[in-house]
């Protein structure tokens, strides 16, 4: 698997884009500015099949209409696009869509399936999407009041690796550092929230799952020095495995 990081900030981080990570053809999580992203590190949209979605907040979604709408354009949509997410993903991708590009026409992206030619899998806690390539599981995570939001375990190459963003610490994420090979997930201060893990308890899983290598992803602008046990990836960075 070739894991790129597109963008590995927080929606306040000054210094690097929002999350969102490219294995191989699938993209996970799509929030504003991603595409610009995608395009300056010289990805191009033309190479993703698969657009894996964890929940809806702005910077983990917002750009989906930037997405859809430049395939178009590109005329890239002859391949099709699935997007999987929590259930939702469909109704807000239609309401977002409508809010920035219906010109008052509410019934414009209806047939957003054909118009964009785009396949919808909404997924809750241990539904799984599998192709002859590859296997996602969704597992539900906590993110203060913030629901649906899903992690997914990702099954590859003979290969586990794990997406984990937002979240703070919670039985689904110490599963999926348990079947991990590799485990991406929310960093996203130094100290633990509701909402989101800190590097001071994160620093120690290592210890615990052994088998599993951490990178630290979703932060903000704070400094860090070497930590055994965590990678502290940047924008653009690549990880093969």
């Amino acid at each position: 698997m070739k894991v790129t990081f597109v963008g590995t900030g927080t929606m306040g981080c000054t210094t690097r884009c929002n999350t969102s990570v490219l294995i191989d053809d699938i993209l996970f999580d799509i929030g504003m500015g991603t595409v610009k992203q995608i395009e300056r590190l010289e990805i191009y949209t033309k190479s993703i099949n698969y657009l894996v979605i964890s929940h809806f907040h702005a910077d983990h979604f917002l750009d989906i209409p930037n997405l859809l709408i430049g395939r178009g354009i590109r005329k890239e949509i002859k391949n099709k696009l699935i997007i999987i997410g929590p259930v939702g993903t469909r109704q807000n991708t239609v309401k977002l869509m409508n809010f920035t590009h219906s010109d008052g026409n509410e019934h414009r992206y209806d047939n957003i399936e054909e118009k964009y030619n785009v396949q919808f899998i909404e997924l809750q806690n241990e539904e799984q999407y599998k192709t002859e390539k590859f296997k996602i599981t969704a597992l539900t995570l906590k993110h203060g009041e913030c629901v649906p939001i899903n992690g997914y375990i990702l099954e590859k190459d003979n290969k586990v690796l794990s997406y984990a963003c937002d979240t703070s610490f919670c039985d689904n994420y110490y599963k999926m550092c348990n079947e991990s090979n590799y485990m991406l997930s929310d960093v996203t201060g130094l100290k633990t929230t509701d909402m989101h893990m800190g590097l001071e308890d994160y620093k120690g899983l290592y210890k615990k799952y052994i088998n599993c290598k951490f990178y630290a992803i979703h932060r903000a602008d704070y400094n860090v020095e070497d930590i055994i046990g965590v990678e502290f990836p940047n924008d653009g960075e690549i990880l093969e495995i």
